[in-house]
């Protein structure tokens, strides 16, 4: 189960990253990452590892923990993607 677990922590790892150099490039970027991000995670972990189940995140029972909050947090990256986009065109691109 550790080595499952350090998989997908080292993905995490991964995906700060690359965030953290989305966030670089520029704010639109970023959000548009965000968003396509929080999409790839949330369609993917209901349709295809619950719907489907065709894969799964990990074959242990850490799974039941750790897919839920990749659903949320997928959510959460689509709200704070699209909400910022959305100040940002309000305020003319200040």
């Amino acid at each position: 189960m550790a080595g499952r677990i350090g998989v997908v922590l080292l993905g995490c790892v991964l995906l700060v990253v690359f965030l953290a150099g989305a966030a670089r490039l520029s704010p639109s970027f970023f959000r548009g990452f965000l968003v396509a991000t929080g999409t790839f995670l949330s369609v993917d972990m209901i349709l295809f590892h619950w719907i489907f189940r065709i894969h799964r995140l990990t074959s242990g029972p850490e799974a039941d923990v750790m897919e839920p909050l990749f659903v949320v947090l997928g959510v959460v990256f689509i709200v704070v993607g699209l909400r910022g986009e959305r100040a940002l065109e309000k305020t003319g691109g200040k």
